[in-house]
């Protein structure tokens, strides 16, 4: 391999680290999803997605649907509980991820990219 064609090429560790990154982002963005989703009666959209989708592709019937709801509901104080533990340590592994990503970055970049986290992401970047 010639010195040209290894400048051009990533290192791993780089490859690995930006699949982390996009890895912590992708598990706030459900988290985030989660929290404002939220229904009154505790009953995460997600849920209900997942009822729905497996109502159509398994084809439940209504006892079926039913024992699934009750497994579900049964369930969901356990996972809002871990969610709520969880959320701050995600919060700032996000928060320190992106602060670096923001060093990197030239000024001009660093007022693009906040702009851009901002409209996907509000308050992300504090």
């Amino acid at each position: 391999m010639s010195v040209a064609e290894r400048e051009v090429t990533s290192p791993v560790w780089l490859k690995g680290t930006l699949m982390l990154v996009a890895a912590l982002i992708a598990g706030a963005l459900i988290g985030v999803a989660y929290e404002r989703g939220r229904t009154s009666a505790h009953e995460a959209p997600a849920t209900h997605h997942v009822m729905h989708r497996l109502t159509d592709e398994l084809g439940l019937d209504s006892a079926q649907q039913k024992a699934i709801a009750i497994i579900f509901a049964r369930h969901q104080r356990g996972v809002d509980s871990t969610w709520h533990a969880l959320q701050p340590h995600v919060r700032a592994a996000m928060d320190s991820t992106l602060g670096e990503i923001v060093g990197v970055l030239r000024p001009d970049q660093a007022v693009k990219y906040r702009a851009m986290v901002q409209t996907r992401h509000p308050g992300a970047l504090r």
